[in-house]
C-alpha cells in the first residue's frame, strides 16, 4: 500500500543512476489505474509503503464505520472539514479513510457535495476499494459495488 496512491503490487526492483548516485526503486503496478509507481526502497523502508491489510479485518472495519457514522463527525465549517478529511485520506490508514468516506457519504445524502468534498469522497472510495480488491482477490468493480452497498446501509429506511 502506497500511503497516498493506494494499493498496488510490487512487480520489480530496479536500480537507477542519477549522476554518481545509484538508488534502488520498487516498481509498483497500482490497482484500478494504469499508473506505474517507482518508489525509492529507502522511502519505503521509512514507512511510505505498508502491506495490504487482511481481508477479514478490512471488511470488519468497513462495516463498523458504515454503522457508526453520525452527523456529529462532520464539521460544518468548510475549512475545518477540508483539513480533517485531507488528513484522514493522507494518513493511508484504512480505518481513517473509511471514517472520512462514511462521513462524506452521509453528508452527500443530506446535500449536494462541493467539488472538494466530492473529490475526497471519490478518492477515499477508490483507496478502500483498491486495498480490499487486492486483499480479497476480487475485481475492483465488484469491491466498489460492495462498498456502495455498505454505505447505502447508513441511510434511514
Amino acid at each position: 500500500m502506497h500511503l497516498s496512491r493506494g494499493a498496488g503490487t510490487i512487480i520489480d526492483i530496479q536500480q537507477k543512476r542519477i549522476g554518481d548516485i545509484a538508488r534502488r526503486y520498487y516498481v509498483i503496478d497500482t490497482v484500478g489505474k494504469s499508473v506505474r509507481l517507482m518508489v525509492p526502497v529507502k522511502l519505503a523502508e521509512d514507512g511510505r509503503l505498508r502491506p495490504v491489510g487482511k481481508e477479514a479485518r478490512l471488511r470488519k472495519v468497513l462495516a463498523a464505520r458504515c454503522m457508526a457514522s453520525t452527523e456529529d463527525e462532520i464539521p460544518q465549517d468548510y475549512r475545518a472539514r477540508k483539513e480533517i478529511m485531507s488528513a484522514k485520506l493522507k494518513s493511508g490508514r484504512f480505518e481513517e479513510i473509511a471514517s472520512a468516506v462514511s462521513a462524506l457519504f452521509l453528508l452527500s445524502s443530506r446535500r449536494r457535495l462541493g467539488m472538494t468534498d466530492r473529490r475526497f469522497l471519490d478518492t477515499g472510495k477508490d483507496f478502500l476499494a483498491s486495498e480490499l480488491a487486492l486483499a480479497s482477490g476480487l475485481e475492483l468493480s465488484e469491491v466498489m459495488e460492495e462498498i456502495e452497498e455498505d454505505l447505502a446501509q447508513m441511510l434511514p429506511g
